[in-house]
């Protein structure tokens, strides 16, 4: 069995999807990065996986020019007749030494509300503050906007070159994950999704859709500037523009853009997908992880959709 294929087998095994993982949906994702493949952690025992965290590069730009790599944590999981053992730490222990060597400067872990104060209380790791979820405002809105629903035809073109030519850029305080073309093509190719594209004058939108006690939501997941911008934009307008596609006025956003500003009702924290927490560990010394801050960070920079 190959490694990715004992992967699939664990993941299935702890959180049992439907249809079951494949090993080409995690070469995709542990493999096919542009900023690089994943480090894994891993803990075998006599061939069989009991554990396994990935690291999942991500790139963060400072409005000082510094540049921050970390792993974005992701399948974590322990086979469950191996929870107890010390399988749990030992697996994270592992992705500690293959982000090192990956050249990572920390992972950024999204944990669940069992894991994350294992994590922060006895390994070291530092919790975020919880970034908001909101039900955003409408406001009406006349500019010029096209929809795309993602293709393997669209994301074969050249199209996303056109709409985003360079990489998006830092904000004024903390640390932004910054997108380019080539980043955003990877991203929307993950199987079992449904991504609609929305290019606008001065940005291009992501949003998907989902429903939650029989009511639509869309879901903006994604702001992208496609050029620098003199004064942030209005969460309102692009809220109308995503709601018009999906042909509903529940539009959703979770977390922080520096170049946005949303105006909306905050939804408590139970109507978050799990996991919940942020937290953060730092590998280096060089790498300050204590004074780490997201200016800029939404659901489509992990894996919550």
């Amino acid at each position: 069995m190959t490694d990715l294929a004992a992967t699939a087998d664990l993941l299935n095994d702890v959180f049992a999807p439907d249809p079951p993982l494949q090993p080409d949906e995690l070469s995709w994702y542990y493999d096919e990065n542009p900023e690089g493949r994943a480090a894994v952690g891993r803990v075998l025992d006599d061939g069989r996986q009991l554990g396994n965290y990935a690291l999942v590069p991500l790139r963060f730009d400072g409005v000082d020019g510094s540049i921050v790599r970390l792993g974005l944590g992701v399948d974590l999981a322990v086979r469950p007749d191996s929870r107890g053992t010390g399988a749990f730490r030992r697996t994270v222990e592992d992705s500690y030494a293959e982000g090192r060597s990956a050249g990572l400067d920390g992972i950024l872990g999204i944990a669940n509300l069992e894991s994350a104060p294992r994590m922060v209380e006895a390994m070291g790791w530092r919790r975020l503050d919880p970034l908001p979820l909101r039900l955003l405002f409408a406001t009406p809105w006349s500019g010029c906007h096209e929809h795309h629903t993602v293709t393997g035809d669209l994301l074969a073109g050249g199209r996303l070159e056109e709409w985003l030519p360079d990489r998006s850029l830092p904000g004024a305080f903390g640390h932004a994950a910054t997108w380019s073309a080539e980043q955003l093509r990877w991203r929307l190719g993950r199987r079992r999704a449904q991504y609609v594209l929305h290019v606008l004058d001065d940005a291009i939108l992501v949003s998907t859709r989902t429903r939650m006690a029989g009511v639509r939501l869309a879901v903006l997941l994604k702001v992208i500037p496609r050029r620098p911008l003199d004064a942030p934009l209005r969460g309102g307008p692009l809220a109308a523009a995503v709601g018009e596609h999906h042909r509903t006025p529940f539009v959703v956003h979770w977390g922080n853009n520096h170049d946005v500003r949303f105006r909306g009702m905050s939804l408590p924290r139970r109507f978050m997908p799990s996991p919940l927490e942020i937290v953060l560990f730092g590998f280096h010394d060089g790498f300050d992880a204590s004074a780490f801050e997201l200016s800029c960070f939404e659901f489509l920079d992990f894996d919550a959709f």
